[in-house]
């Protein structure tokens, strides 16, 4: 079994998650710590407005505006409509709609948690199954493992991810959404009107949704407050006890230190080695998803076909890696490197669905064709890594280049590896635009005081950079700065 590690770290207002099997990374996420309330947010609502003849209430939930909640989205077993609400009343409730425009945040009082195969109402009495689960025989299956598991007075949804779960698998998913709702009823018995109950949005959270206990063998975060909230969802987990939980205490970027970040620089950039001097070119287009594939200066100890089919086995492994990593969906074209045996053309093509079918997200894969060029699909589920690591070059405006917020945690990094030096001062040479992001971001310097509070750190904006330099001058104290260069520390 693959040795799985999740990495977990909060740097310059991003959330950060990376996992990696045997080392190789597999997954990677950015999200903007911005506060801004989600779905599946939980709050300790106050009622202010009840409207009979619209059938609505709006709910104060210390919001920049008021929430609305439907009489439909009232408790189950609610036959009063909306006149069982009164202006005064505290009310538990979840968001189903972010805020847009000046339109606040719907709500609904039939309060769920989403887990892996199963969606738990805790207080409903209601039994189903997502239909897209077709099979007659399987969804009857479910549906009796799903009535054995629930308790009186609860019920739940079986997702369309979980086609084959055990019993034992439900039952085990369904105790730890209920250990989440008990922990979830307690602060709310205990907080303040108008206060945040319980979140889905928290990347730990999300992340731990997905993966199974059971194929996690080590979680290490760099912020004590996640490491605080991973070690409460392990306690509820069956094999919680079992993975290792580790706090990273360096005073590097976690993220570099590990090895990590030079993997999700190449997971952001259209070239990809495979190790033995080939590579891939992964070109996006409007219409699709280019993948080409090159020996580089792989020559082999074989015949030509063989070095060309240990090639095209390599390539097959690691675009099913990369797809799935940069989380890119729609159409893929690859041209493999052409082979003459046609059992060496089916076997990677083979190779290839068996690699997809770990993604767990649905796909299809046509034969080769006598060009050598092999067509697939994939749903994407979620934001590519693309949104948040690459940008239009601002050169040409036909290629790419990595983003500004890309280079600000690349610049987060080389600045605490020179302060971990032994520097006192650090003068950072990074473009104008990425200097001014840094500027108006607090949490930069936040971040960086964290690890060294007595540093002073200066930006140097240097229009003749390229987007991807960032050159770090270590200096004592007494030195001092260049004409132009901003204090953020």
């Amino acid at each position: 079994m693959a040795k799985k590690v999740i990495y977990f770290d909060k740097l310059c207002g991003f959330s950060v998650t990376a996992v990696t099997e045997n080392g190789k990374l597999t997954d990677c996420r950015f999200t903007t710590e911005d506060g801004a309330p989600a779905v599946g947010n939980i709050y300790k609502g106050t009622v202010v407005n009840v409207l009979e003849g619209m059938q609505a209430a709006f709910i104060d939930c210390g919001l920049e505006r008021n929430c609305y909640l439907s009489a439909e989205d009232l408790p189950y077993e609610n036959k009063e409509g909306i006149s069982l609400l009164k202006p005064g009343d505290v009310i538990m409730v979840q968001i189903v709609k972010t805020p847009s425009g000046k339109k606040g945040a719907k709500v609904s009082a039939r309060i769920a948690f989403v887990g892996k195969s199963l969606i738990y109402l805790p207080e409903s009495n209601f039994v189903g199954i997502s239909h897209r689960i077709e099979d007659d025989e399987l969804r009857e299956s479910l549906m009796l493992a799903a009535r054995k598991a629930v308790k009186k007075g609860e019920g739940l949804v079986i997702r369309n991810s979980a086609p084959f779960c055990s019993y034992q698998q439900i039952r085990e998913e369904l105790n730890f959404l209920r250990a989440v709702y008990k922990k979830a009823a307690a602060v709310y018995e205990r907080a303040a009107a108008g206060s945040l109950i319980c979140t889905d949005f928290t990347m730990p959270m999300r992340v731990m949704r997905e993966f199974t206990e059971y194929d996690v063998s080590a979680i290490i975060t760099g912020c004590e407050e996640q490491y605080n909230e991973i070690r409460d969802l392990l306690k509820m987990l069956p094999e919680g006890k079992n993975i290792k939980l580790e706090l990273y205490k360096g005073k590097r970027d976690m993220l570099d230190d590990t090895g990590v970040a030079a993997q999700i620089k190449e997971a952001c950039s259209p070239r990809v080695s495979l190790g033995n001097g080939s590579y891939l070119i992964i070109e996006r287009t409007e219409a699709l998803t280019s993948i080409d594939v090159n020996t580089g200066g792989f020559t082999g100890d074989d015949s030509l076909e063989y070095t060309v089919y240990q090639t095209n086995i390599l390539a097959a492994r690691e675009i099913a890696r990369q797809v799935r990593l940069r989380n890119i969906g729609g159409l893929f074209v690859v041209d493999f490197i052409d082979m003459r045996q046609s059992e060496h053309r089916q076997a990677i093509v083979k190779e290839l669905e068996k690699c997809l079918k770990s993604d767990k997200a649905p796909y299809r894969v046509l034969p080769m064709s006598e060009f050598g060029l092999v067509e697939f699909t994939r749903k994407r589920s979620g934001a590519e890594l693309a949104a948040v690591g690459v940008k239009p070059c601002p050169i040409c405006g036909a290629g790419t280049d990595f983003s500004d917020e890309f280079y600000m945690l690349t610049a987060y990094s080389e600045v605490l590896k020179a302060l971990d030096g032994g520097a006192d001062i650090v003068c950072a040479e990074v473009r104008p635009e990425v200097a001014a992001m840094i500027s108006e971001k607090p949490e930069f310097a936040e971040s960086v005081r964290e690890k060294f509070p007595q540093a002073h750190v200066f930006l140097i904006p240097e229009q003749g950079k390229h987007t991807g330099e960032v050159v770090c001058h270590a200096e004592k104290c007494g030195y001092v700065p260049p004409l132009g260069a901003v204090k953020i520390m």
